[in-house]
């Protein structure tokens, strides 16, 4: 008995192109949604964020080289499709579900939230050893004036610290401390 083995083929040339349709696709979709214009019109809480003088003013949103970092280049790790896309959709949904479950259309109700999202944002930043900033910013090519900037650089090549151990508020301005009573 011979096994026909077209059915199986056309199976997986279609698999392959239904594959690469959907990376093709979400990372159209991630390029889409990682624009200061997505982030900024979608969200009422990144209005606050896109609009203060300390956002606008910051080294990575104004300097002399001419060089904007997106929201998406600090808080969407792109050094592979699958963490990338992963990225996207957790923290999509999770952020529009925050849209919709908090009011922060009040800025003092945004303002609240804050000082608990800069901690989640920054131990993210942390496990994933800073690969935002690493990938605009070269550890090789830093050589701070003080001495106490030489010693954390030289950690930081060795990996005994991250950026934001160190660099932290340089884009957001620090959020106020805030109690909860629960």
């Amino acid at each position: 008995m011979q096994i026909n083995r077209w059915p199986f083929i056309g199976i997986l040339i279609a698999s392959a192109v239904a594959g690469a349709v959907a990376i093709i696709v979400s990372t159209f979709v991630n390029h889409a949604t990682s624009t200061d214009a997505f982030c900024s019109t979608s969200c009422h809480s990144m209005v606050f964020q896109s609009t203060n003088d300390y956002f606008q003013h910051s080294k990575h949103r104004s300097n002399s080289k001419g060089v904007i970092a997106t929201c998406a280049d600090c808080h969407i790790p792109t050094t592979n499709w699958f963490i990338e896309t992963y990225t996207h959709v957790s923290s999509g949904v999770r952020d529009v579900f925050m849209e919709l479950t908090h009011n922060f259309k009040d800025q003092k109700n945004w303002e609240a939230h804050r000082a608990e999202l800069t901690s989640e944002v920054q131990a993210k930043l942390r496990r994933q050893d800073s690969v935002t900033c690493r990938s605009c910013h070269d550890a090789n090519a830093i050589h701070p004036a003080s001495e106490d900037g030489r010693t954390s650089h030289a950690m930081l090549k060795q990996g005994g610290v991250t950026c934001v151990d160190c660099h932290s508020n340089l884009v957001h301005p620090p959020a106020a401390k805030t109690s909860r009573l629960d």
